[in-house]
């Protein structure tokens, strides 16, 4: 239905509450007040009228999709993992060890294609203090220079 009919029946709707009341008031032997009686019955229907107007759209879909898609699509996976752990870390509010033991795998992986450990004697001098500190020392949240200092380090491992 169109604007201009809804409206038209809503204002014959109001029409026939006005001539119900009027004529309830002639029964009962009042007077009615007209002008006050129009406007509350015009206000009443009116209000009535827009809250109808609103309610005729669809509900809200709250619902939360099974699948959330982690990665860009052509992403690698094992990049967006490191990626995440990496804005995990650096925007967390508590020391968390994984950052840190992604740096001890990364290490020990990079010291065994060269046939080495960190035991080793030479070794400590090619990771540096602040390496050898975030692999040995407890877990902490490393500044992105720490970090940056610990990934130029393991790439330099390289042969």
């Amino acid at each position: 239905m169109n604007a201009r009919r809804r409206w038209t029946v809503r204002v014959l709707v109001a029409a026939a509450a006005v001539a119900v009341l009027v004529v309830f008031a002639r029964v009962e032997h009042t007077t009615p007040l007209l002008l006050p009686m129009v406007l509350l019955v015009g206000a009443v229907v009116a209000i009535a009228g827009l809250v109808n107007d609103s309610g005729g759209a669809d509900p809200p879909d709250w619902g939360v999709s099974a699948h959330v898609n982690r990665t860009s699509a052509g992403q690698d996976a094992g990049l967006a993992a490191t990626t995440r752990l990496l804005e995990n870390h650096l925007t967390s509010r508590q020391a968390d060890g994984s950052l840190q033991n992604k740096l001890v795998r990364l290490t020990d992986e990079r010291l065994g294609r060269q046939g080495l450990s960190r035991a080793d004697p030479e070794v400590a001098g090619r990771l540096g203090p602040t390496l050898i500190g975030v692999l040995d020392g407890p877990a902490r949240i490393l500044h992105p220079t720490e970090i940056d200092e610990c990934l130029r380090r393991i790439e330099e491992l390289s042969p």
